[in-house]
């Protein structure tokens, strides 16, 4: 992915922000439902994360693998972007809610996080979806360019 020119690259990050502000768009959505969706809600923080971080790996021209696991993705992220340490601990512990309140016949499930956690969870989201957008080329440059 080293490769890519810069332009081409942000234009793949671009993506993955469009995709991770549907899923944030969705979560708000579940909890704005009578009653709230809260695992609805969770899943879609989680999704909305992991593709964020996805981003941030394809603009520091890094490889990664198909993983929800938030914090594999945080630790892949890390060496990238140090002083996200703070916020990618915190969205390491969102890596259940990608399953825990799909399924049935758990006994023993996730307990479903409140409204302030999914609140908390939808700002750190909006937080690195702005700390990402930072990270354009600036308009009309020419770099990447031939």
């Amino acid at each position: 992915m080293t490769d890519l020119d810069p332009r081409d690259r942000w234009h793949r990050v671009e993506g993955w922000i469009r995709h991770a502000g549907d899923d944030a768009r969705i979560a708000r959505g579940c909890l704005a439902l009578d009653p709230p969706a809260y695992g609805g809600a969770a899943y879609h923080c989680q999704q909305a994360s992991e593709k964020l971080l996805k981003g941030l790996l394809v603009q520091a021209g890094a490889d990664f693998r198909k993983t929800h696991d938030l914090d594999t993705l945080g630790e892949a992220v890390l060496p990238h972007f140090p002083t996200l340490r703070p916020l990618l601990t915190i969205m390491g512990a969102w890596t259940a809610w990608s399953v825990a309140y799909r399924y049935p016949g758990e006994d023993e499930r996730e307990p479903e996080p409140s409204i302030e956690e999914l609140s908390g969870a939808l700002d750190a989201i909006a937080q690195l979806e702005s700390i990402l957008r930072s990270l354009a080329p600036p308009p009309n440059s020419d770099v990447g360019k031939q």
